[in-house]
């Protein structure tokens, strides 16, 4: 095990804050090149003659949530511009997400650079929404662009609105908080009203394309144009930068995303993407900060979430992060502290930091397990099949069954998943478990599976999950994957299932982690169908998985 011994040193930034007081400018028109005007909310120091670099936040969420960093940064001696996406807020225009997003970036940032109280230098910052339109601006490479900051940025198609090629039902629930001009907070938190509904949709066995209508009533326009893609296709892949965009990037990047961020999947493929086709100069200055966060604990940190508890280390103070960032950019201040290399990541139980060139040198070694059930059926924790070191000699196919139609076993998100016990006796699945551990050991990166596996329907979605069972009992969550069966081989393009036929399944797009195994814990993986209630509802027939329902059923 590598072992690594420093001191975390907290950062403080270099600069006095002014403790200035703050002008505001409210609902400024910022016109777009087809003539539709966004609305800004602009924070200047009071009293200022000389221009300054500006911060922009670019938010869906209304520039009224802005309030707090406008005050921060104008007293830092910045001017912070929060812009209404095009239909939101006080903007003009109609709200289609991704769609126009870098387009107005660009002209807004043009707009921003040309103003008297301007230096003609912007930074970019904010997370999930805020964090992808960083990217698809600074696809349009606006001159006067000069950092991103993303924080959990979502990647379309890959983690928002579906992930690992299903949707959910997340996707109208999102799509009703951003309906019209304002944020419907109690429509979109009204959390009895949405299970409710959804297991209406499960119990009588609607499709997923009517899951609109089940809920208010009427189509979304938005919602059924994007359930016309459940491939990653062009639609999707359009509203990321391409290798030439990548080759072109020359500015520092920040990239903060959480080992249980929603948005990790779309954080590292812009962070891979930029690492597999950006230019030399351009890789060196893209930092990435990981932690043991939510999506919302990217911006908001906490020391206990979900049941697992961590240092206080691991909660940095995010807006002095970012002032240190932008301060080390754009007024020569000191590099931020916490970026003692270009990633950084907390060890959970280690309840440390640490500091890695790239992700090739995070790890010193690697650790093979290979599934076997020689004696058992591999269908209860006390019954289970074996995690072992060397590869088994023949053996009989483990199998479970699952019926689309079954909702005994659906389970709903609780507040201790993390730490959630594995039930002794389990249904429609499999778990294999190793046999203690004889040291502590660091998992670090992404868990991989390779398993054989033969249907005998078109289609399924199929979870693997793994945890870390303690001398204790106490169980630690992981991570999981899913792979939807005629996804198998690309995400891209699907191809069904030939039911008999036996196939290699991959299951390598399990969240990124970083946590300390302790000495005699044992490793157990859970295979089985992903069936919970707020999923796409995979019926198994081969159709078009939105246009399925109860009478398509076929049991895998």
């Amino acid at each position: 095990m590598k072992t690594h011994l420093f001191t975390l040193l907290i950062a403080i930034s270099s600069f006095v804050c002014h403790s200035q007081n703050v002008d505001i400018l409210l609902r400024q028109k910022i016109p777009m090149r087809d003539g539709i005007n966004l609305s800004a909310d602009i924070y200047l120091p009071e009293d200022n003659s000389q221009p300054l670099p500006v911060i922009l936040s670019y938010t869906p969420y209304l520039n009224d949530m802005s309030v707090k960093r406008g005050m921060f940064f104008a007293k830092e001696g910045y001017i912070f511009v929060s812009l209404d996406l095009r239909g939101r807020g006080n903007s003009e225009g109609e709200f289609f997400p991704f769609e126009k997003d870098g387009q107005d970036g660009f002209d807004a940032i043009n707009w921003i650079a040309d103003q008297p109280w301007s230096n003609g230098e912007v930074g970019m910052m904010g997370g999930s929404y805020l964090g992808m339109v960083q990217w698809m601006t600074l696809k349009e490479m606006p001159e006067a662009l000069k950092t991103i900051t993303p924080t959990a940025p979502v990647g379309p198609g890959i983690d928002f609105p579906k992930s690992n090629g299903s949707f959910n039902n997340y996707t109208l629930q999102w799509l009703s908080y951003t309906d019209g001009k304002g944020l419907n907070s109690n429509m979109f938190g009204n959390g009895d009203y949405w299970q409710r509904k959804a297991k209406k949709k499960i119990a009588e066995g609607l499709a997923f394309k009517d899951w609109d209508k089940i809920v208010f009533g009427e189509r979304n326009p938005i919602f059924q144009k994007w359930i016309t893609h459940p491939d990653f296709d062009e639609y999707w892949q359009s509203f990321y930068p391409l290798p030439k965009h990548y080759n072109r990037i020359d500015i520092p990047i920040l990239t903060i995303t959480g080992y249980y961020d929603a948005d990790q999947p779309g954080a590292l493929k812009y962070y891979e993407d930029h690492m597999k086709y950006g230019n030399q100069d351009g890789k060196n200055e893209h930092y990435l900060v990981f932690g043991p966060w939510s999506h919302r604990g990217t911006r908001r940190p906490v020391s206990d979430l979900w049941g697992l508890k961590f240092d206080d280390s691991s909660k940095l103070d995010m807006l002095q992060l970012h002032l240190e960032w932008f301060n080390w950019i754009f007024k020569d201040g000191d590099k931020p502290k916490i970026l003692k290399n270009r990633i950084n990541h907390f060890v959970m139980e280690r309840d440390e930091w640490d500091h890695s060139e790239d992700f090739y040198s995070l790890a010193n070694d690697s650790l093979t397990f290979f599934l076997s059930s020689p004696e058992t059926p591999a269908v209860s924790l006390y019954n289970a099949g074996q995690l072992i070191s060397t590869k088994p000699g023949k053996e009989m196919p483990d199998h479970y069954i699952f019926n689309p139609l079954d909702t005994t076993t659906q389970t709903t998100a609780k507040n201790d998943f993390l730490i959630r016990p594995i039930p002794s006796v389990l249904k429609n699945s499999l778990i294999y478990v190793s046999n203690p551990l004889q040291e502590e050991i660091e998992l670090i990166g992404q868990i991989e599976l390779g398993a054989y596996i033969s249907l005998n329907v078109k289609d399924t979605d199929i979870k693997v999950s793994y945890y870390e069972i303690r001398e204790t009992g106490k169980t630690i969550y992981l991570g999981n994957d899913i792979v939807r069966a005629r996804y198998r081989n690309s995400l891209e393009k699907s191809k069904l299932v030939k039911p008999g036929e036996i196939e290699l399944y991959t299951f390598n797009t399990t969240y990124f982690t970083n946590i300390k195994l302790l000495k005699s814990s044992r490793i157990a993986l859970l295979i089985g169908p992903s069936d919970g209630i707020s999923n796409q509802r995979n019926y198994h027939s081969g159709k078009d998985v939105s246009e399925e329902t109860k009478a398509d059923a076929v049991t895998a």
